[in-house]
């Protein structure tokens, strides 16, 4: 599934943190299984890496059958704007994640998935993540 991308989730703002999509497409010829939760990995302009942790959203992950063409996203959450403990009070609490790399479970390939809007992901990398689900994002206001 090499096309990767990262999107926000329109509506999505609340208590300091914002949703965002990540999605992947199957650009292969055959069909894949998919169950579980997306590694990511932030990266900054010079694609240097950031601090990063995922926290597994609490939920049974959906077996999901991608067919050739067809999209799967993983809704992520994150703090753009609240420092963690030790993280700067003033400007950025991270540096700009512009770029991320995702993982399918089990796999070990990294897809490549560039940020629709730069933002810097406080609380050291914090993402929150939702199961794979299918299609290419989730609905306005998660």
């Amino acid at each position: 599934m090499p096309n990767g991308t990262w999107k926000t989730v329109e509506g999505s703002n609340g208590a300091g943190h914002v949703s965002a999509d990540i999605a992947l497409q199957n650009t292969s010829t055959h069909s894949c299984t998919v169950s579980g939760y997306p590694g990511v990995s932030l990266l900054a302009s010079d694609r240097h890496p950031l601090p990063t942790t995922v926290v597994k959203f609490p939920a049974t992950p959906a077996v999901l059958t991608v067919a050739p063409g067809t999209w799967i996203h993983s809704e992520i959450r994150y703090s753009p704007d609240i420092p963690g403990p030790g993280e700067p009070t003033t400007g950025n609490c991270e540096p700009e994640t512009v770029h991320a790399l995702a993982q399918l479970p089990g796999d070990s390939a990294w897809v490549p998935v560039t940020l629709t809007s730069p933002t810097p992901v406080c609380e050291k990398g914090a993402l929150q993540a939702k199961p794979f689900a299918s299609g290419e994002s989730t609905p306005a206001g998660g």
